[in-house]
């Protein structure tokens, strides 16, 4: 759900200016496209992402392009929109200029770079990541997990890509796929921030409240297993406590110890749920619970001096 709102907000996102355009569909040509002589294809099963190219086809080339839809059947398949631009001289020579394709002796390709002379300006480098996400691009539900990657056939362009999230701070790794490489990047602060560098806005707001529920969980199981720790503990001495006490009476018992240490035994038998502190003010006068606690050493240590009169 939360990429299908993420690709729909920015599949809505569209750039004022034209040289944001050209840039925005230079990286979903080259994510989306192939070469179906004498036809170039834009295939994508975002509707929003059609109209988007449509529009842009429209600014760039000056006419209107075809598209075919083809519905899924059943399953996992969805509809496919498949923008199509007769491969012309004219046509051609745009899509080369926009670094999306390449012509040698060998016949037309895809390019394999970034097209960096269409983005000299911030604001095409942040259409260009846009485009690359709408192209071939995921995120991550955040109540799972930080993550963010784009996809690309060609290790140089997945390099220009880490180049230009490095532009804005943001430092993607590379790893290697059967069809491809991955760009990609973990944690809330680069997903945030190349969601608002794409503007992604409402994208961010969702992540940042998923964000601060996830901090506000950790502290509180923090605190809990803290406090499950602690009275763990004081529970496991509290046993400790009492089974010496019950050792010191069973072989010479407890008139034998000295007053002090008499008493406070006498008190953790009658009183095993409470803590330190709590016994040291039943005693007359109060005592710290630094001190009842030197006191209930003293009686363990008696009472494994006497382990071997026992029988």
């Amino acid at each position: 759900m939360f990429y299908t709102e993420t690709k729909g907000e920015l599949a809505r996102t569209m750039p004022e200016s034209k040289c944001c355009k050209l840039s925005e569909f230079s990286a979903i040509a080259r994510s989306l496209g192939r070469l179906e002589m004498p036809v170039f294809e834009i295939r994508t099963e975002n509707a929003a992402s059609a109209r988007k190219i449509m529009s842009f086809v429209n600014v760039i080339f000056g006419f209107k392009p075809r598209m075919r839809l083809i519905h899924g059947k059943g399953g996992r398949s969805r509809n496919q929109h498949i923008i199509q631009l007769l491969l012309g001289k004219k046509t051609l020579e745009t899509l080369k200029g926009l670094g999306v394709m390449s012509e040698s002796g060998s016949g037309i390709s895809m390019e394999n770079g970034i097209p960096w002379h269409l983005l000299s300006r911030q604001c095409c480098r942040r259409a260009y990541l846009r485009g690359v996400f709408l192209g071939r691009g995921y995120v991550q539900n955040p109540e799972k997990e930080y993550h963010m990657e784009f996809m690309t056939d060609s290790s140089e362009h997945a390099k220009g890509i880490v180049q230009l999230a490095e532009s804005f701070n943001v430092t993607p790794k590379v790893a290697p796929r059967k069809k491809g490489y991955m760009v990609y990047v973990k944690g809330g602060d680069d997903v945030a921030q190349l969601l608002r560098v794409m503007g992604a806005h409402s994208a961010v707001l969702t992540l940042e409240s998923v964000r601060v529920l996830r901090g506000v969980r950790g502290d509180v199981n923090r605190v809990v297993n803290c406090e499950t720790a602690n009275v763990t503990k004081a529970v496991n001495a509290g046993l400790s406590q009492i089974d010496a006490i019950q050792r010191i009476e069973r072989i010479i018992g407890l008139k034998s110890l000295a007053p002090g240490l008499q008493e406070i035994a006498e008190l953790r038998l009658a009183n095993p749920e409470m803590t330190l502190r709590e016994l040291g003010q039943l005693l007359s006068p109060p005592i710290s619970k630094s001190a009842v606690n030197h006191r209930m050493r003293r009686l363990i240590h008696i009472a494994n001096s006497l382990n071997g009169k026992m029988g």
